[in-house]
């Protein structure tokens, strides 16, 4: 199960991409309906479309029976029921204009939009129904932008259900969807924004993994102890998977960052073992005795870091305190992966140490 830590982004989000507005409109409430049939997903949220609208389109034939233009209608629908400044009222120090207009209760009555009286120059005067006929019309659908792309957005929220599971799901119905000649889908959201974050992550595990090995490679003057060393890395990847799995926790940033700090944690106990080694073996002892008396030697200085490393971290993972839940994965994933590494720290590493000095010596 994969989550994400941040909380702006929409869980579920579906962008379709083209040129012609009322295209992506109709491929916006295909996209919503299709959403719709996918386990998990609710609280969808497709185009929002423009509010019921009603456009009046002046005869400038019967305007002009009355002497006026089709301007002037215009001028005195405005100035009734949107109002004009007919004076300024003085208050002390204060200049207060003073619009003029219809009252609310006619204002905000679309049905006597059509009563509203317009007058010529020569005191005629006809209603605004008499020189106009209605035509109902819905408002523009709200379209947004992507790197100058036009686009409608498709969003929902996840309940019950992972978001890989469900990303996989809706990314095989809208391959199945056959779109328009140059307009394209995209996923986006939080799945986005986590695959960026993983993709990041690996990067910086990549880096510390690789500066880790140049140190100990300066510091030992060879490569076969560093190997063996940062070998232990990955299995103890293992280990920290393995808690995230049997309690049931999410792999998020959190926890990922957990795997990146298990790299320096692990590095740790095989370089206090194996210096250890490296100097006894320098003093005459075969590799075979020299390992097994620096794990002798080194066994509490080795479980004393360790334990104090995990303890420190038991109430973070239990989710003691505010705010514990946030690093709770980071926590069980340290405590799962330097478990796993101490033990093959004091088993695994002596004996292939051993076995490589013996080949070398051979």
């Amino acid at each position: 199960m994969l989550g994400d830590l941040e909380g702006n982004p929409t869980p579920i989000e579906v962008k379709v991409f083209g040129d012609d507005a009322s295209v992506l409109a109709g491929l916006g409430d295909q996209m919503e309906a299709m959403l719709g049939k996918v386990s998990g997903v609710v609280d969808i949220v497709g185009v929002q479309k423009g509010n019921p609208e009603q456009t009046w389109k002046i005869d400038p034939t019967a305007a002009g029976h009355l002497g006026i233009t089709v301007e002037d209608v215009t001028q005195q629908i405005s100035a009734a029921w949107l109002g004009e400044v007919a004076t300024d009222y003085l208050a002390l120090d204060r200049s207060i204009p003073v619009r003029v207009r219809y009252p609310d209760a006619v204002r905000f009555d679309p049905g006597r939009l059509g009563e509203t009286v317009v007058r010529g120059p020569d005191g005629k005067s006809a209603p605004i129904s008499a020189l106009a006929t209605v035509v109902p019309e819905s408002g523009q659908t709200v379209l947004n932008r992507e790197n100058l792309r036009q686009m409608v957005l498709v969003s929902g929220r996840l309940e019950g259900r992972d978001l890989g599971t469900a990303v996989s799901e809706i990314t095989a119905k809208l391959r199945a969807t056959k779109l328009p000649v140059g307009y394209t889908w995209e996923v986006g959201g939080q799945y986005l924004a986590q695959r960026q974050a993983f993709r990041e992550l690996l990067q910086v595990l990549a880096i510390a993994s690789a500066l880790v090995f140049v140190i100990l490679v300066v510091h030992f003057r060879e490569f076969g102890v560093p190997v063996l060393i940062l070998g232990a890395a990955p299995l103890s990847l293992a280990g920290a998977l393995l808690a995230l799995i049997m309690t049931g926790t999410e792999l998020n940033v959190s926890s990922a960052m957990g795997l990146v700090l298990l790299i320096g944690l692990v590095v740790k106990n095989g370089i206090v073992l194996l210096d250890y080694a490296d100097q006894e073996r320098e003093r005459g002892m075969p590799a075979l005795v020299a390992v097994f008396d620096a794990a002798r030697v080194r066994l509490r200085p080795i479980l004393m870091t360790t334990l104090c490393t995990l303890f420190g971290l038991v109430p973070l993972a239990l989710g003691l305190g505010a705010g514990a839940e946030l690093q709770r994965p980071l926590a069980l994933a340290v405590i799962g992966g330097l478990t796993l590494s101490t033990l093959i720290t004091l088993y695994l590493i002596p004996a292939m140490y051993a076995g490589l000095y013996r080949r070398a010596r051979a």
